[in-house]
């Protein structure tokens, strides 16, 4: 096999909670509020569920094919060039995923904290990172993300806490005043963009042992990370209030940036920038494993670790050419960003498993 290190289930688990909060811990609030507005915590909320049925989807269509990853698992349903087409559309995403998450770093440190630093070199230090990290394998990654989940969750559950004292309850009234159309938009967002980002895990499984609460423990830190994400919505809600979460885009580190208990604990914003960094770190760190790992099996490679530098120079330029600034991010990519998640989260995946249980039916009648 192309890769020889193994995750552990608990490795696989915390790999998938990083996926799913990701960029999202950050952007998240704001994204769901543009969506459902005054009802973004329910539908949050709502989501909660609904993910895990996503991520349990995407492990029946895994384990059906043991031992293939989605290049692999692609042509053996739909046959080799539909396959391979199929592998390449999901590639593209894998790639493009990986220089926008580099970019919103990018964006990110040079907006709110490194303002006079040029943001080819925030880019340059993160592409070097995730190099390196890939360089040593999906072993060494798993292991890091055991050793980085408590600080993550530390983190968020002091940001919470602490934001306790702030909370107004009228802020979330009055409750269900939008139209149910907008309601549904508000829960897709909720599954689609946590959860559907998540796809990556279908390259993952082949390298990962095989246990048995395997898929029990996955569909729970699918579970967990909607949770997180759930949790940082609510509150900036009832800190910020539905207008406010809907136009600070970065609503979580402007949340970060009330906390004052006593004149003495506050400007914790750093400790929520690392926290945020952490999880988008992963989560770029995974598209860009698996998209070199795909292009590897694509083309029959016998290892992928040569791809890695050209790889890394790919995202480092692409970065930089994806967006003008964060407001282009804003206005012209998040609106359309959800029917390209859809598409890669939801129908393509759902579509592959209906073709696998038609061709295994079939297969029955005639023995």
């Amino acid at each position: 096999m192309l890769e020889q290190g193994r995750l552990g289930t608990r490795q696989l688990a915390t790999l998938t909670i990083m996926m799913v909060v990701g960029d999202m811990m950050m952007i998240y609030p704001s994204v769901i509020t543009s969506y459902a507005k005054q009802d973004a915590w329910m539908c949050a909320l709502i989501g909660i569920p609904l993910g895990m049925g996503l991520m349990a989807m995407f492990l029946k269509l895994g384990n059906a094919y043991p031992g293939q990853n989605l290049v692999s698992l692609s042509r053996s349903i739909l046959g080799y060039w539909p396959g391979t087409l199929l592998s390449l559309f999901y590639l593209y995403f894998f790639v493009i995923g990986a220089a926008t998450h580099t970019r919103e770093v990018g964006d990110f440190m040079t907006t709110q904290i490194f303002i006079y630093t040029p943001i080819r070199v925030v880019i340059l230090l993160f592409v070097i990172a995730i190099v390196w990290a890939v360089f040593h394998g999906v072993e060494s990654l798993g292991r890091t993300s055991e050793l980085l989940l408590p600080l993550l969750i530390v983190f968020i559950v002091v940001l919470v806490v602490s934001l306790l004292p702030q909370v107004d309850v009228n802020n979330l009234k009055p409750v269900r005043e939008n139209t149910s159309v907008t309601i549904a938009q508000g829960i897709l967002v909720s599954i689609i963009y946590p959860v559907g980002e998540a796809i990556p895990i279908l390259m993952l499984l082949p390298y990962t042992a095989k246990t048995a609460h395997r898929n029990r423990d996955v569909i729970l830190a699918a579970g967990i990370g909607s949770l997180i994400l759930s949790s940082l919505v609510t509150i900036s809600m009832l800190v910020l209030g539905a207008f406010l979460t809907q136009h600070n885009i970065y609503a979580s580190f402007i949340l970060s940036q009330k906390i004052n208990i006593g004149d003495f604990f506050q400007r914790i914003e750093a400790f929520m920038a690392s926290a945020w960094l952490i999880s988008t770190y992963f989560k770029a760190c995974i598209y860009f494993y698996v998209f070199v790992l795909g292009i590897a099996e694509l083309f029959n490679m016998k290892q992928y670790r040569r791809l890695i530098l050209p790889t890394g120079l790919l995202i480092f330029g692409l970065a930089n050419l994806i967006s003008p600034g964060i407001t282009y991010i804003i206005i012209t990519v998040v609106p359309y960003w959800v029917d390209w998640d859809t598409t890669i989260g939801i129908i393509l995946p759902g579509l592959l498993l209906m073709i696998h249980w038609i061709k295994s039916l079939s297969s029955r009648k005639k023995s």
